[in-house]
């Protein structure tokens, strides 16, 4: 017979294993970037994603 302490680490464990999966399926989803120079400021980045570099994108809040 589990006691309490066995039931909430079961439990927690489950919730730990649904979130890292949520997680995994969304940054899976993120768009690929390429690295070139930003169509809004100009400036070289490692990362762009079409186009905008994540400094302009979250100035000028731009989804993608």
């Amino acid at each position: 017979m589990a006691d309490e302490i066995d039931l909430s680490n079961d439990c927690y464990c489950q919730y730990v294993d649904s979130e890292v999966a949520r997680i995994m399926e969304e940054a899976a989803r993120m768009p690929l970037g390429e690295p070139g120079e930003c169509d809004l400021c100009g400036e070289w980045s490692g990362r762009l994603v079409k186009g905008v570099c994540a400094p302009c994108r979250d100035r000028y809040k731009q989804r993608i």
